[in-house]
């Protein structure tokens, strides 16, 4: 599309799809993803002919509505789409990946609640302990490898991975339960 011929009202409805559904895409992928049973190529696969059927749909969206639970529902049914496409064997019927559909929606909300509550637990960490846990899990070093570079003992290191993981749980519990993180 030419973007010197969109009009006002058509760029309103693209940055509010694009607002929304980047709000509510892990929450998507992770109800595809339990649709799927956690089958990657699957998942994406359905992830990305969802996207599309929903900007093809959106003028029919609800803005009062809540999309998070629209968005699964169109997810929903394009993975009862792709299985027929696929003529693979079915691990589950239609009725039981329904009954499953029902079950991810309250599952993929608590995830989306716990991985937002991680992301703000991580950020109120001191910046020695966010570091250690930069290095252990978003660079992937080891912790020989960590404490090789730190000038420390790998049981230090344990031991300090286990006190920070012990806060961060206890912040994600108080967030999710709605108390002070």
């Amino acid at each position: 599309m030419d973007p010197q011929s969109t009009n006002p009202a058509e760029a309103n409805s693209q940055e509010e799809f694009v607002r929304l559904l980047s709000a509510h895409s892990s929450k998507i992928m992770s109800f595809i993803r339990i649709l799927t049973m956690n089958r990657q190529d699957d998942a994406e696969e359905i992830f990305q002919l969802t996207c599309m059927v929903l900007w093809q749909k959106f003028s029919q969206y609800d803005p009062s509505g809540n999309f998070s639970a629209w968005a699964s529902r169109m997810a929903y049914f394009e993975t009862l789409k792709y299985r027929e496409s696929k003529r693979r064997i079915k691990l589950l019927g239609d009725d039981a990946l329904e009954l499953l559909a029902e079950a991810a929606m309250p599952i993929t909300a608590e995830l989306t609640d716990r991985r937002s509550a991680l992301s703000d637990c991580i950020r109120k960490l001191s910046h020695p302990d966010r570091d250690l846990i930069r290095l252990r899990y978003f660079e992937g070093l080891s912790v020989a490898e960590i404490s090789e570079q730190a000038g420390r003992s790998t049981h230090a290191i344990y031991r300090e991975l286990s006190k920070i993981h012990g806060a961060l749980s206890r912040c994600v519990d108080r967030s999710v339960e709605g108390g002070w993180a």
